[in-house]
């Protein structure tokens, strides 16, 4: 069982990764792959080793640990915490990754942290609707939690408050409803539908 440990501070403030491709108070959101016990400088040689580790965090946790995790990043989706003594670092600096919005304001592989208000076991495509229809729900996410869980979440929220998570199996959305009131009807377009938008978008 992985145990990932961590402090936030605050999603939006600035990391000083001095021109390299590690930093110190941030960590990554999610994707853990395994863990060691081993000394802060030794990570970033540990991730290169383990087979499908793109980037990692190393913590405090147990005398020192080191998180391995997997999954499309960019410097970008590292998290600023409080603790200086953490340390965050990708392997590669050439991936364009990043959320990319749908017409409905959702997108895959994101996440809005903290502001939970309730969730409910529901399939992805039911999400916008429930948060639609809840009262005080601006925005949402959704996850395979307990077979499919969608978070209503509070507060006034932007697209770019949104963490890139790399999950591809992840939802997450502005509720029409915190702008043009509710509308019963409203859904999330389905994950393959979203794919297919966005090849689309692409093309």
């Amino acid at each position: 069982m992985i145990v990932n440990v961590f402090i936030l501070g605050c999603v939006r403030c600035d990391i000083n990764w001095n021109g390299t491709l590690e930093a110190l108070a941030c960590d990554f959101f999610q994707n853990d792959l395994s863990d060691a016990r081993i000394p802060s400088d030794l990570c970033r040689g540990k991730c290169a080793q383990t087979p499908n580790c793109t980037h990692y965090t190393w913590t405090k946790y147990s005398e020192g640990t080191c998180w391995m995790k997997f999954g499309l990043v960019c410097k970008s989706n590292a998290i600023h915490t409080n603790d200086s003594s953490m340390l965050c670092g990708i392997m590669d600096n050439t991936t364009e990754c990043g959320i990319h919005w749908n017409e409905n304001n959702s997108a895959i592989a994101c996440y809005f942290p903290g502001n939970d208000m309730s969730n409910v076991q529901i399939a992805s495509d039911l999400c916008a609707g429930q948060c639609a229809q809840t009262s005080g729900c601006t925005h949402f996410a959704w996850s395979v939690y307990m077979g499919g869980t969608c978070w209503m979440k509070s507060g006034m929220v932007s697209k770019d408050d949104a963490i890139y998570t790399g999950d591809m199996k992840m939802v997450c959305g502005i509720s029409h409803a915190s702008s043009l009131g509710a509308v019963a009807g409203t859904t999330t377009p389905s994950l393959p539908h979203i794919r297919s938008a966005l090849v689309s978008s692409s093309v």
